[in-house]
């Protein structure tokens, strides 16, 4: 699974957007929620260790680098 942040740059094709997002939602093929810049639940959440693990492993730092090297360097 991914994960994407999607910014409208044009408000005037937001509704548009929205349409086409709940479209594939309906579909089955997306999940979304819309979040506000000024919501108290848009607070930045720490990645799991599962997410750092995928994240290093994405990046095929793991051959390279320990664990703590690959960390500092992709700032985890």
């Amino acid at each position: 699974m991914k994960t994407f942040h999607i910014e409208v740059t044009n408000e005037s094709e937001e509704e548009l957007i929205t349409k086409i997002l709940e479209n594939l939602k309906q579909k089955g093929m997306i999940d979304f929620t819309e979040q506000h810049q000024d919501s108290p639940n848009s607070k930045a959440v720490p990645a799991s260790e599962e997410q750092v693990q995928e994240i290093i492993d994405e990046a095929e730092l793991g051959p390279y680098y320990s664990e703590k090297e690959a960390k500092n360097i992709l700032n985890l």
